[in-house]
């Protein structure tokens, strides 16, 4: 008898493949190291259900068939119940019928004799085949991004940035996702934003025609803290890619904070669930509200756990996903009043996903069930989470701004795109009013001790060469402010298109015709 008719490994072949499929689906989105954990925990459970079924049968193969099925069942709950219509009558369906499969299994378990081998031999090898067939897609791309890393980062195109001066600042930068200019935000949903007199009046230079470089968090963030567009990534690939991972990359070794760091600065960062500024491998310190990572979450959605919670009345009040979009969101923005009394010059990056969807906050700070989201517009809810995060943007300006005007740190609020139209990064038809709103973004600078009026066309890629140019004394000429776009984002992410001429005009009139 082989030694696949006796050794039952599929049931932990089923787990790796329930994670290494979840894992193809998103690779160009996530990293290899984000990978181990939950393949490590996913075949320990494995494991452990398979001993427990054996002991139950006292019988290894066995114990097998039971084990194989539960993990099924719960490995691919969510995978089935996406493609049911009603998603509540369908999960309690689902349910019942992985409970009867379990239940039918378990009795042919306890009965079988002389088919034993064969059934274990047989999903053994299916076992084999769906790993197999995951790596497939796994391998080569893991080796392209070898390759790529083996060959070094890219040359900084500003070259090594050397410094005159040394300001006894601190630098705030805060990023607010999909906050758009006050022309994008009434063209989008009809919204008469009042931030910006707020800022001016607390001393901001506020840029009613701001825009982003990318219309894709990613990219454009990459542009800002790396002072430089993205252009030259396309040479170091191997024809058209939809891979994010080279961008961000470039975005986790940021520029600004290697330099700010070599100039004694202490970095924090302060990221999203959003994986690309989850974390930082060049910060000093990274504030993080948990350690759940994006993959996790994504992964954690497709398995029978979250109807578990439901059935027995311990679900969270909502989804895992928006509780933890909220959480996170007003944990940064605490974090970053909390380092305003933190002795020492520092940099602090917060990237907080406000009024980025989902829409899980009034405008009083109550949380919006999702239940209650469904039954209003999209204006609506992004115009109540829009106030909330106002009000939160001008209580963390007041602190920032408490003490004595000549320790008053440099704040840049920006975003890294406008709101969206779709749930895509192509969603935008070319026409200039849907370049206007993804492109058009807030931005507002307070430049304490500094004369000099920001250009009313400003683009992400030019903030940093102001502040390191005209704090600093580096030699860092702005670049010309371009925006792109990409003439066919599912299948080629680096061949950028220049979209510039057809946005809002500086100062946020409308675009022109045509």
């Amino acid at each position: 008898m082989g030694l696949l008719a006796r050794l039952p490994l599929y049931p932990l072949l089923l787990a790796a493949y329930a994670v290494l499929f979840v894992y193809a689906a998103n690779i160009s989105e996530v990293l290899l190291s984000e990978l181990w954990r939950p393949l490590a925990v996913a075949l320990v459970v494995a494991a452990v259900v398979l001993a427990a079924c054996a002991l139950l049968y006292r019988d290894l193969r066995r114990g097998a068939l039971l084990a194989g099925a539960i993990v099924l069942a719960f490995a691919f709950f969510g995978h089935v119940g996406s493609q049911l219509e009603d998603a509540l009558a369908g999960e309690t369906v689902q349910l019942l019928a992985w409970a009867v499969l379990m239940v039918a299994v378990g009795i042919y378990a306890w009965r079988a004799q002389g088919s034993l081998p064969g059934v274990t031999t047989a999903l053994n090898l299916f076992g084999l085949v769906l790993v197999a067939v995951t790596l497939v897609t796994i391998v080569p791309a893991e080796s392209g991004r070898a390759v790529h890393a083996s060959e070094g980062e890219p040359v900084a195109a500003t070259g090594a940035i050397e410094a005159t001066r040394r300001p006894e600042r601190d630098i705030y930068f805060l990023v607010f996702d999909r906050y758009g200019s006050d022309w994008s935000l009434k063209e989008r949903f009809g919204i008469d934003n009042d931030l910006y007199p707020d800022l001016e009046a607390a001393g901001f230079q506020v840029i009613p025609g701001a825009r982003a470089n990318y219309h894709a968090s990613d990219f454009s963030l990459a542009a800002m803290l790396n002072m430089r567009y993205q252009d030259d990534l396309a040479a170091a690939l191997d024809g058209p890619s939809t891979d994010r991972t080279p961008v961000r990359e470039r975005l986790a070794r940021h520029e600004v904070g290697q330099f700010l760091r070599s100039q004694g600065y202490r970095y924090y960062h302060l990221g999203a669930w959003w994986d690309p500024t989850a974390s930082s491998p060049i910060a000093d310190e990274v504030l993080a509200l948990g350690k759940t990572a994006e993959f996790d979450t994504v992964l954690r959605e497709t398995t029978m756990l979250p109807a578990l919670e439901r059935l027995a009345g311990v679900a969270p009040e909502d989804t895992h996903s928006r509780t933890q979009h909220r959480d996170q969101a007003l944990f940064a923005i605490r974090q970053v009043e909390h380092l305003a009394d933190v002795p020492g010059r520092k940099f602090v990056f917060a990237h907080i996903l406000m009024p980025h969807t989902p829409y899980v906050l009034a405008k009083d700070g109550r949380f919006v069930l999702e239940a209650e989201a469904k039954q209003k517009s999209e204006a609506e809810l992004y115009a109540q989470q829009l106030e909330f995060t106002n009000q939160k943007i001008n209580e963390i300006v007041a602190k920032l701004l408490a003490g004595p005007d000549e320790e008053d740190p440099i704040i840049i609020i920006t975003a890294d795109e406008g709101p969206y139209l779709c749930y895509e990064v192509d969603c935008v038809d070319g026409s200039p009013e849907t370049y206007g709103i993804r492109l058009g973004t807030l931005r507002a600078y307070y430049l304490p001790g500094l004369s000099y009026q920001v250009p009313a066309d400003d683009s992400g890629v030019n903030i940093f060469r102001m502040i390191l140019r005209e704090y600093f004394g580096a030699d860092l000429p702005d670049l010309p402010n371009r925006s792109y776009s990409w003439p066919d984002p599912k299948n080629d992410l680096y061949t950028f298109q220049d979209v510039t001429d057809v946005l809002p005009l500086p100062g946020g009139s409308a675009p022109p015709d045509g």
